[in-house]
């Protein structure tokens, strides 16, 4: 943490007085769209993340090196979606009952999902907890982003390992998610599988009033419900401590909490079993093992860098 905020305050002081007020009237500007999109149950998508993050780095005046280094990553995420999308066509066989007999056996025959409900959902009144659950469901693409972004900033070797860790486990992901269409908690109670299951993600979003509806391509995506198995919920969260943590490591903490906070989310809520955690946490690592400081695609980087020097 020391040495992100040491080179941040290198970076601004490099800057002249009228780029630091363009970059602080900017950064109210973001924080009204996010509180907009918090407030009317939309999460930051890529696309809206790009958009906001653009306007940061326009008035930063590195307008151009954000769109020759973020449009590429954003593309692939957008395809990744899109891709996501199409799995219910092309494998409709949906896998129902594996994840929950897991969940039962490890925990003595009983659902997570299930005993949370038991224990602390009241149909009758929503408390702290389910919205700040709704909440850290609905960061799902903005937490990492913003970890990238700050990562652009200040080092852009890690923001490149970082990028395609992420791009990488999206990608892991949706061949699994091809090869083994799972149904989440929610869907498997609907169809009697399980115990009765309350979809509390969506009644906690349905507390907030659509105020305006921002354009995003992610209306023109239809939504893949059956892409439970691993949870990328899960994962984003455990991948950035594990690429940053040897680093920066008084971040890690605070990191981990967060995680721990989206896995238990992720599970009250009825979108993702237990198991789906787990596996999402190794496919994390999987990923970390590839794109760590000293894994596969750093030291290609590298070696890329290398002859871009050698060859000038």
């Amino acid at each position: 943490m020391t040495h992100i905020l040491r080179k941040l305050r290198a970076y601004w002081g490099k800057q002249g007085r009228f780029d630091r007020f363009l970059i602080v009237t900017s950064i109210p500007y973001v924080v009204i769209i996010g509180f907009l999109l918090l407030f009317q149950g939309e999460s930051c998508s890529p696309d809206h993340f790009y958009l906001f993050a653009l306007v940061f780095a326009v008035v930063a005046r590195q307008g151009k090196d954000f769109i020759k280094d973020w449009t590429p990553p954003i593309l692939l995420l957008l395809a990744y979606e899109y891709l996501r999308a199409l799995i219910p066509k092309i494998n409709p066989h949906v896998h129902y009952y594996f994840m929950a007999k897991f969940d039962a056996f490890l925990f003595a025959g009983q659902l997570p999902t299930a005993r949370l409900q038991h224990l602390l959902y009241n149909p009758n009144y929503l408390h702290w907890y389910d919205y700040l659950s709704g909440f850290l469901y609905s960061i799902f693409f903005a937490v990492p982003l913003c970890v990238a972004f700050i990562l652009w900033l200040v080092d852009r070797d890690d923001f490149e390992g970082y990028v395609f860790g992420m791009v990488g486990l999206s990608y892991l992901s949706f061949l699994t998610y091809l090869v083994y269409p799972a149904a989440p908690p929610w869907l498997a109670a609907q169809h009697g599988i399980i115990p009765q299951i309350v979809h509390v993600s969506d009644v906690t979003f349905s507390q907030f009033p659509p105020f305006i509806a921002l354009p995003t391509v992610y209306k023109y995506i239809g939504p893949n419900l059956t892409a439970a198995v691993p949870s990328l919920h899960a994962a984003y969260p455990f991948f950035t401590p594990l690429f940053i943590g040897k680093k920066y490591p008084k971040t890690v903490p605070f990191l981990i909490l967060y995680a721990l906070g989206v896995a238990f989310a992720v599970i009250y809520l009825g979108e993702h079993y237990f198991f789906d955690v787990v596996l999402g946490l190794a496919y994390a690592y999987l990923a970390y093992l590839v794109v760590a400081p000293r894994g596969a695609i750093q030291r290609m980087i590298s070696r890329r860098k290398t002859r871009m020097i050698n060859n000038l």
